[in-house]
């Protein structure tokens, strides 16, 4: 990768709707200068807490907050070296506070990180929540589970069938949070222009399947498909804390915009011009500042732990065609408050979109439609209950 490569994120949390209060957190921060890029690169972060009253709330909290600052001051030592270095500090930081108050007893975090750097994208992860990469029309996960289902199986105790349906799936065997832990390195992996990488919690990846993550988070721009998602996740139930960060690496194009993908002009740089006109003192500068050594590229097959299709095909249409007109009706039965006009609107757009065989029209309105019903759904059920 390089310092002026085009990055684009987005990020969304949402209670869910049966918490009282969110205990998952995250962070960006991307690097300030070229400098910084070149010894840190861009952090990503995501984590879901653990513990009664509000210990879960500031131990992820700890986690976002003080790995980035602990990783990026590091002075010494490669990124991976850096990162897993702040983790097993912070992890040992809520340790020590969790002793010090009855109340925070059992606090802990899971901790799933992704930094962008000039070698590649490398993951740091502690726990379930998960980092994903969609590239051409496939979803991989690119982080292990720490859970007992997961451990079950690769221990081949287990198949995936039997464990899934005899084992809790909330029984994680890794977390921030004891004194001592182990960080799971996984890279550093090959960057292609085009790339999105979703970072998520359970509440996500729980509710939403593997390829309806992948179909929102490639096929629009961040800001939309983490809205849609969180929203999706909120119409199955929103059982737990929700939590999504996309990253596209390259410019977004919209479909209907009639542009067409500028990934293969000449690059621009921060202050505009292309990377062919750089002014000699610019191009001594990156000479000087290159890394000098890149760590070698792992083979990537060794780090997909699972993957799947994630086009917009007809069967994910339907499913989800079918989810929201189900909550559409049980809107009308119990008088959810809802812009109806406009939830009509969107309606018309879906099946003008279907006559034509758009499909990525069909999933933008199905995405719409899911937003305006979770938005309705959670205001009706916080009023119900009061």
């Amino acid at each position: 990768m390089n310092w002026d490569d085009i990055i684009i994120d987005a990020s969304a949390s949402d209670t869910g709707m049966r918490r009282r209060n969110n205990q998952d957190s995250h962070a960006t921060v991307r690097a300030a200068n070229r400098e910084t890029w070149r010894r840190r690169g861009h952090l990503f972060m995501v984590a879901d807490g653990m513990g009664a009253h509000a210990a879960g709330e500031l131990a992820s909290k700890m986690a976002c907050d003080l790995i980035p600052h602990n990783y990026m001051k590091a002075k010494a030592g490669a990124a991976g070296e850096a990162i897993a270095k702040a983790f097993r500090d912070v992890s040992a930081q809520i340790n020590v506070r969790a002793a010090a108050n009855r109340d925070f007893d059992g606090m802990g975090t899971t901790c799933s990180s992704l930094l962008l750097l000039p070698e590649g994208a490398l993951v740091a992860h502690v726990g379930d929540s998960r980092v994903y990469r969609v590239r051409e029309g496939r979803i991989d996960q690119l982080s292990f589970d720490h859970s007992l289902v997961w451990e079950l199986v690769r221990r081949n105790h287990l198949t995936s069938e039997q464990a899934n349906v005899s084992i809790p799936k909330n029984v994680i065997t890794r977390s921030l949070g004891p004194a001592e832990v182990d960080v799971d390195l996984e890279g550093p992996l090959a960057v292609q222009p085009g790339d999105v990488f979703l970072l998520c919690s359970d509440g996500l990846s729980g509710p939403v399947t593997d390829p309806e993550l992948g179909a929102f988070a490639g096929h629009f721009h961040p800001r939309d498909a983490c809205r849609y998602l969180v929203h999706l996740a909120n119409l199955r139930g929103g059982l737990d804390n929700i939590t999504v960060l996309i990253v596209r690496v390259g410019p977004w194009v919209d479909p209907e915009s009639g542009e067409t993908d500028q990934r293969d002009a000449p690059r621009k740089n921060s202050a505009g011009s292309s990377a062919a006109a750089k002014s000699w003192k610019d191009r001594l500068v990156e000479r000087l500042t290159a890394p000098k050594a890149v760590q070698p590229l792992a083979p990537e097959d060794e780090h997909r732990y699972r993957s799947a299709e994630c086009t917009i095909d007809d069967r994910l249409i339907d499913t989800l065609s079918q989810l929201v007109e189900d909550v559409r009706e049980t809107a009308i039965s119990q008088a959810w408050s809802v812009d109806w006009t406009a939830l009509s609107e969107h309606r018309r757009k879906f099946a003008e979109a279907q006559a034509a065989a758009n499909s990525w029209v069909m999933l933008r309105e199905i995405g719409e439609i899911a937003s305006m019903l979770g938005q309705a759904g959670r205001f009706h059920r916080k009023h119900a209950a009061t």
